[in-house]
């Protein structure tokens, strides 16, 4: 189970830090991801919304994967 919990914190830093790469390169140039068609009555969120979301949640990937956001150990 110790090696399963590892894993999965190096997979979160690592998409964590993907996600970081490609969100800010997606905030900075918002046309290398087009709009997202909708019909409906409300408009979808712009490209830099949805980059600064994904900056965000990556943020908090690269956190949980390096152990900052981990809950205290009890004695």
């Amino acid at each position: 189970m110790r090696r399963l919990s590892i894993f999965v914190r190096w997979a979160c830093l690592l998409a964590g830090i993907c996600g970081l790469v490609i969100s800010t390169w997606a905030f900075i140039d918002p046309s290398a991801f087009p709009q997202m068609r909708m019909d409906t009555m409300v408009p979808p969120p712009s490209p830099r919304w949805r980059a600064a979301f994904g900056f965000v949640f990556s943020l908090l990937l690269v956190g949980y994967g390096s152990g900052k956001l981990r809950h205290r150990e009890l004695p």
